[in-house]
């Protein structure tokens, strides 16, 4: 545990810094994600390029999870919009909006966090470094903890958090049945991309003919 009294103490600090200062989302969330993952990669090594490029080859051990994890996001992220949010539409979720500047610089850096770091980044902290196994009731709790803890970061108010934890499942079930994190990785890594593409290029192009 002593581990996660900086990742800890970073999210706090990051908490409230979105919330006074929500005009500078963009660098606070850039910083925050680059923060775990030095502390992660760097000083706890819990991510190895050699162990993920071996879980590559591995169809049904690992692409067939990633897949399903995968469907999972699009399921979650479906109930969200169609199902929670249009019920709750007079209702303020919290969610912190990450601003960006209309320039090409800042559009890459975008895209950069949101299909990289913040997957890698939350799903080391988030999953790896929070869930221990042992006994159940001990898995359960610290899965509460992470689903939680992410989407305090994402979002200040109760309808907020409680849309993230959702979107927080699919990749939560799948490192707790596999213990496997480059399975929530890359199914977490491939569903950004796969939300994100779409407004990122239609940026760029805007950028580029404006």
């Amino acid at each position: 545990m002593k581990r996660l009294y900086i990742p800890l103490a970073w999210e706090l600090l990051f908490v409230i810094a979105t919330t006074i200062l929500p005009k500078q989302s963009f660098h606070l969330f850039f910083v925050f994600y680059l923060g775990l993952l030095v502390y992660f990669y760097y000083f706890h090594k819990q991510f190895s390029f050699r162990k993920f490029a071996r879980n590559l080859t591995r169809i049904k051990r690992f692409w067939l999870p990633v897949l399903i994890t995968f469907i999972g996001l699009m399921l979650c992220n479906d109930i969200n919009h169609k199902l929670i949010q249009p019920y709750f539409s007079t209702v303020r979720d919290g969610t912190v909006n990450i601003i960006t500047k209309n320039d090409l610089l800042p559009t890459f850096f975008y895209a950069l966090m949101m299909i990289v770091m913040k997957p890698v980044a939350e799903e080391l902290f988030f999953r790896k470094a929070i869930i221990s196994f042992g006994s159940k009731k001990r898995v359960f709790v610290l899965t509460i903890v992470s689903l939680i803890l992410c989407a305090v970061s994402r979002a200040h108010g109760f309808l907020g958090i409680a849309e993230w934890m959702i979107m927080a499942i699919p990749v939560t079930i799948a490192y707790v049945a596999t213990r496997n994190i480059y399975i929530s990785v890359m199914a977490h890594v491939a569903f950004e991309f796969y939300d994100n593409i779409y407004s990122i290029v239609y940026a760029v192009g805007r950028i580029l003919n404006r």
